[in-house]
C-alpha cells in the first residue's frame, strides 16, 4: 500500500479504517484526457468530479462517499497522485453551479465549458439518453501530500 495513504490510515481509528474505501480510475476514456486532468489534479487545479449517478446502479458500483481515497491514475495506469473526498453529493444536472465547475478546474473553468464537455460526455456513456434532469454525483476532493 502506498505509504501516504499508510500515514493517513493512522490518523484514524480501528473503526474508521474499517470504513475507508479506496478507489483507483482513471478521469474519462481517452487517453490524452486521462493524462490532462490527472495533470490538473496534480497542480492542484482540479478539485472535483462529476459521474453520472444512474450509471452507479447498472454498472452494479459503490456510490463514491466522503472520505473515500482516491488514487488517480495516467493513461498507462501508474499512480499520479492521491486525493481524499471532502463533499460527496446528488444534484440534477441542470442545477449544477458555476462554483462547482470553477472547481471542476478544465477549460477556462466556466460553467458553459464544464456543461458542455460534461453533455457531450454523458450522451456518449447513456447513447443519446442523457437530459438535463438526470442526477450526476458531484465529488469534491483535496490532494493528499
Amino acid at each position: 500500500m502506498n505509504k501516504l495513504i499508510e500515514k493517513y490510515l493512522l490518523t484514524l481509528s480501528e473503526e474508521e479504517r474499517k470504513n475507508v474505501h479506496i478507489n483507483k480510475f482513471a478521469f474519462g476514456y481517452e487517453e490524452n484526457i486521462q493524462d490532462a486532468l490527472a495533470d490538473l489534479v496534480l497542480k492542484g487545479e482540479k478539485k472535483a468530479t462529476t459521474s453520472l449517478y444512474v450509471l452507479y446502479d447498472l454498472e452494479n458500483e459503490r456510490v463514491p462517499k466522503k472520505g473515500d481515497i482516491n488514487i488517480i491514475l495516467n493513461s498507462k495506469g501508474e499512480e499520479v497522485c492521491i486525493t481524499i473526498n471532502t463533499k460527496v453529493y446528488r444534484t440534477p444536472f441542470k442545477d449544477v453551479t458555476k462554483e462547482f465547475a470553477f472547481k471542476e478546474g478544465e477549460g477556462d473553468k466556466s460553467l458553459e465549458y464544464w456543461r458542455k464537455v460534461h453533455i457531450d460526455f454523458f450522451m456518449e456513456e447513456t447513447d443519446g439518453k442523457f437530459t438535463e434532469d438526470m442526477e450526476v454525483l458531484c465529488e469534491e476532493f483535496e490532494l493528499m501530500e
